[in-house]
């Protein structure tokens, strides 16, 4: 018990030592004045005795509230469910009270922080979820063919195209959060990318009996590669999914929009506006049982990144049309600059 008194008391002056360094000082100039005047050394002895009662008040005092505060952040310390809701400290000072609201800032923006965290893994989890659904159907067919020894190279092929394409989503959509990191901004020829695309899904074209074609002149823009390819694998898939027959038809317009036609099932008008939200399936993937509803939604979220926007006009039963425009923006500007001063 002493030594724990004999420590608090320690701590207490290590706290004020400037108080008692300031007395110490005025009393000691105030003996200092009264000798070198050959002033009356019985007052001065008067006004420190009443110095020191005043000392001794304020180290009750202060001894008191510095007390109270160790206890009361003890207190906090000790709480299983700390929280900047209990950080209540009487605010001795208006620095004090600065570091208080300090202390709270910081604890709100940590909590917006793991609550910012909490959401991005639901997402994630949610994701592998729907992610974990789609691809038991490339996986089951696999199975199904190896166990009945019915195994063919072209559907083999597809069903494998069809892994790597939910396996690629997945890889994107944990990059997406992200993105802006990711980017790397180019020239870039289109065409080349979309026949690279059409290349890759050929054997559906094949399987499905789909005619595709490329119309227009060749143009080219500044943007990220990767993530224009990517933005059309997950447009020609949907197209190509949602087409049972007729064809595909990809447009190169006004130099610098590209237009993905198809003659599929169509989309209904209700599903138009909410097309692009994230886990949206709409009416076709209800009835195909296969969307997870998020392919749209980085289509979205990539081009807007990238400052590009696109347009998707349906009609039910006679197919759809999306049309991204790649016109150049502020961004891409700043960029196109940046790239002509490197060169």
């Amino acid at each position: 018990m002493i030594k724990k008194c004999l420590q608090s008391i320690w701590l207490f002056l290590l706290d004020y030592w400037y108080f008692y360094l300031l007395f110490v000082f005025i009393f000691g100039a105030l003996f200092w004045s009264v000798v070198m005047r050959s002033l009356d050394i019985d007052a001065a002895i008067d006004a420190l005795y009443v110095g020191l009662y005043f000392l001794f008040g304020m180290t009750l005092l202060l001894f008191w509230r510095w007390f109270q505060t160790r206890k009361t952040l003890k207190n906090i310390l000790s709480d299983d469910c700390l929280s900047v809701d209990n950080l209540s400290l009487p605010a001795t000072s208006s620095v004090t009270h600065l570091y208080q609201n300090l202390l709270k800032q910081q604890a709100l923006q940590q909590k917006k922080a793991l609550a910012t965290q909490a959401n991005t893994i639901q997402d994630i989890q949610d994701y592998y979820a729907m992610w974990a659904h789609q691809i038991k159907v490339p996986l089951s067919v696999l199975d199904l063919m190896n166990q009945t020894d019915t195994i063919e190279k072209y559907e083999t092929s597809n069903q494998l195209l069809i892994v790597n394409q939910y396996l690629n989503m997945m890889l994107q959509f944990i990059r997406l959060k992200n993105l802006h990191q990711d980017l790397t901004f180019k020239p870039i020829h289109l065409q080349a990318i979309v026949h690279d695309v059409i290349k890759a899904y050929k054997l559906f074209f094949i399987r499905q009996n789909l005619s595709v074609s490329m119309v227009g002149d060749d143009f080219t823009v500044v943007s990220d590669p990767k993530w224009v390819q990517f933005v059309l694998e997950q447009i020609i898939f949907n197209a190509i999914k949602y087409t049972p027959q007729g064809r595909i038809q990809v447009m190169f317009v006004n130099q610098h929009q590209v237009v993905i036609e198809d003659t599929g099932i169509g989309i209904a008008a209700s599903d138009l506006p909410r097309l692009f939200d994230k886990g949206y399936t709409g009416l076709n993937g209800r009835l195909e049982n296969n969307s997870s509803g998020l392919g749209l939604f980085m289509v979205k979220e990539i081009l807007s990144e990238l400052g590009h926007d696109i347009k998707v006009a349906s009609v039910v039963g006679k197919g759809t049309k999306v049309t991204i425009d790649f016109k150049q923006t502020k961004t891409q500007s700043y960029e196109t600059v940046r790239l002509n001063d490197e060169v």
